[in-house]
Parts: structure tokens; C-alpha cells; sequence
């Protein structure tokens, strides 16, 4: 039972994130979300940052596994890989919008240091994961690997910013086309 509490727990912080402004979101509202009291949520984490922090974990491991699964593809070039990543991260994100303001860092306060440096290590081996794929691409960029992944890990992170801002009604797979053809114009030579 504990296990599935703890699920309720994550799912409940992640519903509450896609709904209020994250500052909003106490252990108190949290516990009345899942049903169950404040001292049963210190039960299942220490603190309000092990929630977070394990609410990143799941979202990081969803991410990289299909990052995984697109880096091993065979039958696809670089480019393709690079190109699938970058709208699996976008959808990804438009359809878990509470994972978005986690990995904007915008639910994120002082006391979640920790989670925030999660974050930004995730966005490094992310970028480091385009890097690779781009350096089997070398002859055919503009930029150097290292510059390209920077340009479209920098774009997803705005991506995402913008679509928090405009409150999840500005949904990035309803311009993601018209970005991907910048970036391939910008870091790919014809």
C-alpha cells in the first residue's frame, strides 16, 4: 500500500502543478489533494524537496529513456534523432504540465536547491546527448556540435518558459514545425 500512496502523492503534485501557481502548493494543500493527512505524507517523504525531488527523478527517467531508445534507432540518420528528441521533449512537456514547470525550474524555491540542480544537470546531459549525434554530423553543420546542441537545448528550454507563460493555452506543438525548420536552417548546411 505504501508504494501506492506514494504514487498518489507524485500525481497529485503533479496535477497541483499543472493547475495553480507553484508557490501555492503546500504540504497542507498537497496531503488534501491526495487524501490523506500531512503527518501520512511524512510518512512516505522525509520532506516537500524528496517530493519534488522524486517527481523530477520519474520525469528525468521517462525523458532519457526514449532519448535511449531514439539514440539506438538503426535506421535513422542523426538528424532524424535529433528531430524526434526535440518534439518528444516538447509534447512530452505540453502533456504533463507539471513536469514543465519542474523542468523550467518555476516550481521550484530556495528550499528545493537540490531539485534545481537536478534540473540543470539533466539539461547538460541532454545537450551532451545532441552533442554526440551532432558529431557524427560534423561536415554537414554550420556551427560546431558543441554550438548546435547549445542552440537547441537553449530553444527548449524557452519553448517550454513560453508555454508556461502563457498560462498552457500557447501549446508548443502548435508551433514546433516552424522551430524545428529554423534550427535545421540555422545548424544544418543544405
Amino acid at each position: 500500500m505504501p508504494k501506492d500512496r506514494k504514487q498518489i502523492i507524485l500525481q497529485s503534485l503533479a496535477k497541483l502543478l499543472e493547475e495553480r501557481d507553484a508557490t501555492k502548493v503546500t504540504t497542507a494543500v498537497l496531503a488534501s489533494e491526495s487524501s490523506i493527512t500531512e503527518a501520512a505524507l511524512y510518512r512516505h517523504f522525509p520532506s516537500k524537496r524528496s517530493i519534488f525531488l522524486e517527481l523530477f527523478s520519474f520525469c528525468d527517467q521517462t525523458i532519457f529513456n526514449k532519448v535511449g531508445e531514439i539514440k539506438k534507432e538503426s535506421e535513422i540518420d542523426s538528424q532524424e534523432k535529433i528531430r524526434l528528441i526535440f518534439f518528444f521533449y516538447a509534447i512530452f512537456l505540453e502533456k504533463n504540465k507539471g513536469f514543465a514547470r519542474i523542468l523550467s525550474r518555476e516550481a521550484l524555491g530556495p528550499s528545493e536547491q537540490n531539485v534545481i540542480d537536478s534540473v540543470n544537470q539533466f539539461y547538460e546531459r541532454l545537450e551532451l546527448s545532441l552533442k554526440q549525434l551532432l558529431s557524427s554530423k560534423k561536415d554537414s553543420l554550420k556551427l560546431t556540435a558543441g554550438q548546435s546542441a547549445h542552440l537547441i537545448t537553449s530553444l527548449m528550454e524557452g519553448m517550454i518558459s513560453r508555454f508556461i507563460r502563457s498560462k498552457f493555452k500557447e501549446v508548443p506543438s502548435s508551433y514546433i514545425e516552424n522551430y524545428w525548420t529554423v534550427i535545421s536552417k540555422s545548424i544544418f548546411k543544405s
